[in-house]
This record gives C-alpha cells, sequence and structure tokens, in this order.
C-alpha cells in the first residue's frame, strides 16, 4: 500500500488509508505500507517504510514518491500495489480526491486571477499533474477504485479509462466519530453560544472554507427567511476574512466560528442541519455522519456524496453552488422540514459502513491479482 504522508492519527484521507489497510489485514493479505513521510515503522504488525526520497522541496517529494513508491514495493517482493497517492506504474489506485487536474479547474471559481496564475506556474502542481496522468495511464493499470461515481465520471473522460477500470467505491462512517454524544450537549452547547432551543441551528464542517462554499452560504444566510444560527467548524487561514464578511452581511450575531473541534457528535446533536455547498468535493465523509445522526443535509450537485441522499432529501441538492439565492432557497426548504427529513437519514447511512467497504475492497483487490494488466 502506497501513501505519500501516513499518519494513522490524522484525518480525512489518513483514516480512510488506515481503514483499508485493516481491511485488507484481516482478510488475510500480507500488507506493507510504503510513505514518503511517515510517523511510524510499523502500525498494527504491518511494516511501515519510510521511502529514501528528498522531501525538500513539495515538488521533488511529488516525484520522487510518485516515481518510485511502486518500484521499491515490488523489489521487496509485493505482488499487487494499491496507491493511495499519485504514483506511476501501479496495479490499482484508490482515488479519494478527485484528479488535481479537475481540483485546479475548480479552484478558478474561487480563487483570484493572481492566485490561479500562480497555480499554473507552480512546480509543485506541475509535478502532481504529470504523475498522476502517468498513473491513471499506464498500461499496468489493473483498476481505479473511485471514491464516488462524480469522480468516476471525470476520470473516465480525463484519462479515456475503460470502464471495466473503474469501480466505484464508498466510504463507510467514521462510527467512532459518532460515539459517545453527550445527553446534555444540544442544550449545553446552545447555551454556551447563547442560541435558544427552538432556533434553528446549521453546520458546517471542514477546513478549506473557500473550495466547501463557506462564502457563497454566508451570502445567503440574510436571504433565508429562518432566521437561523450558523456553527462554522474548521481551520482556514483566512478566517478572518470569513468572520469580516460576516459582519459586511449583518449575520456577525447569527454565525458561531468554533474552530478545529473534536466533539463532532455532540456538535451534530446541538445542530438541525449539515450545510456543505461545495464547489469541488470528491465526496464529503460530513454528509454521511449527517445523516447517520438524523440531520438533513444541504449539499451541491459538485459534491459526491450527494449521490448517496435518499431520494427525499434530493430537493436540498444546489445545482450551482455560486448561486446564493438557490442556496437560500434550498436552504429554507431543507429547514423546513427538518424535523420529518432527518427521520430517513439513519436508514440511508446504515449501508454505509467500514465492513461493506471492507468486504468489497477484498473482492476488488482479489479480482485484480488474479487478472493481467494490458
Amino acid at each position: 500500500m502506497l501513501v505519500r504522508r501516513f499518519d494513522p492519527a490524522g484525518g480525512g484521507t489518513e483514516r480512510d488509508f488506515a481503514a483499508a489497510a485493516r481491511c485488507l489485514a484481516q482478510g488475510g493479505h500480507e500488507v506493507r505500507i510504503y510513505a514518503a513521510r511517515t510517523r511510524a515503522q510499523s502500525w498494527h504488525g504491518m511494516p511501515v517504510r519510510a521511502l529514501p526520497i528528498a522531501l525538500f522541496p513539495r515538488s521533488l517529494e511529488v516525484i520522487g514518491f510518485g516515481l518510485l513508491a511502486s518500484r521499491f514495493a515490488r523489489r521487496d517482493g509485493a505482488e499487487l500495489t494499491l496507491s493511495f497517492g499519485r504514483t506511476t506504474d501501479t496495479d490499482l489506485i484508490r482515488c479519494e480526491g478527485g484528479a488535481h487536474a479537475a481540483f485546479l479547474e475548480a479552484a478558478r471559481q474561487w480563487e483570484s486571477a493572481a492566485a490561479s496564475a500562480a497555480r499554473a506556474i507552480s512546480p509543485y502542481h506541475a509535478a502532481q499533474c504529470r504523475i498522476e496522468a502517468r498513473g491513471f495511464t499506464s498500461r499496468r493499470l489493473r483498476m481505479v477504485l473511485a471514491i464516488s461515481r462524480l469522480v468516476a465520471h471525470d476520470l473516465q473522460k480525463r484519462f479515456a479509462l475503460a470502464p471495466a477500470r473503474l469501480e466505484t467505491l464508498y466510504n463507510g462512517i467514521d462510527r467512532e466519530r459518532l460515539k459517545n454524544v453527550n445527553p446534555r450537549a444540544r442544550e449545553d452547547i446552545r447555551r454556551c453560544f447563547g442560541i435558544g432551543s427552538s432556533s434553528p441551528v446549521v453546520l458546517f464542517i471542514g477546513n478549506g472554507f473557500a473550495r466547501k462554499g463557506l462564502g457563497k452560504l454566508l451570502e445567503a444566510w440574510p436571504m433565508s427567511a429562518k432566521n437561523g444560527h450558523l456553527m462554522v467548524v474548521g481551520e482556514d487561514r483566512a478566517l478572518e476574512q470569513y468572520q469580516r464578511m460576516a459582519q459586511r452581511l449583518g449575520i456577525g450575531d447569527r454565525v458561531r466560528f468554533l474552530g478545529r473541534r473534536s466533539e463532532v457528535a455532540d456538535l451534530l446533536a446541538a445542530a438541525d442541519a449539515v450545510a456543505l455547498p461545495s464547489l469541488f468535493e470528491a465526496f464529503g465523509n460530513v454528509v454521511l455522519e449527517a445523516m447517520a445522526a438524523g440531520l438533513p443535509v444541504l449539499t451541491s450537485a459538485r459534491c459526491g456524496a450527494a449521490e448517496v441522499l435518499p431520494a427525499q432529501w434530493r430537493e436540498f441538492v444546489v445545482q450551482d453552488p455560486m448561486n446564493p439565492s438557490e442556496i437560500a432557497r434550498r436552504l429554507d426548504s431543507m429547514l423546513g422540514a427538518s424535523r420529518e427529513a432527518g427521520l430517513i437519514g439513519p436508514a440511508a447511512a446504515a449501508q454505509f459502513t467500514w465492513e461493506r467497504y471492507g468486504n468489497r475492497l477484498l473482492e476488488l483487490v482479489g479480482q485484480s491479482a488474479s487478472s493481467n494488466p494490458d
């Protein structure tokens, strides 16, 4: 298994990588982990090897890992390589974040012209795109495990991948994050922030506010007829700009910026709904977590997790996340139906377990191991 940075205590991709490694090991495979950066030499009995490559500048790390990770693994006797990063000559690729080229195209929506121009000439981003293209067009590639149909369709079109080489494999729900809810969480958190028990509260969770659509969500807030409160959980280097934006829009008293928080389950218990109107989101695990917690979700058609929403929630999917008016309209619709709509979430989310993910992963690895690349 190949990953550029291995930190099992991290979030997002790190957690998903760790879950996949456990599934494969428990399924009887001998798993070895190769990384450019790692915090451990072994993990749950699996050896972890730090690759001898340059880590600075970042572009050299990308190139070194991308070109050498599979080679080192095969040299050590690996019969199959599964990459969670951008690598060349890999047997299987787990694509969780979508194509980097797609991200760069999408970033023009929220970046300034100067920032987009800087990305266009950045050696780091150029290295990402070149390694990525070599990996997805490699004759050795047997299968791509995309995190959503949204990602699978983009990869198929972008790299001319044969449909037989593409499989959509959704993540499981991180149920550990939803356990041990404080029974008084709703009352305590609302009282802490001066929010009444009957006031609607919407939760936004995620780092990288621009990509996840927070700016347009704030613009939509004064247009909403529900007079709700917004709790923003996450970190962003431009935090102060968003705080000033809320004040400028006249909603400073209804928006709380909480920073990075660990008590996700308690925050979900305190909220009435979750909003993630992303401009670019390969999936969005928080959508599944909100469903499991019984909260309706507003998201966008550019978010892979929109695919797994119950049919009754499709009216909460924003088609154009750059349009604050549409966001406000769908937000009001969601909050107006929140009590009834939330009841169908847990049943819909119940199918997305790590056990199901692991069983399917084992099947796909078995199929790939018995096949030959073109």
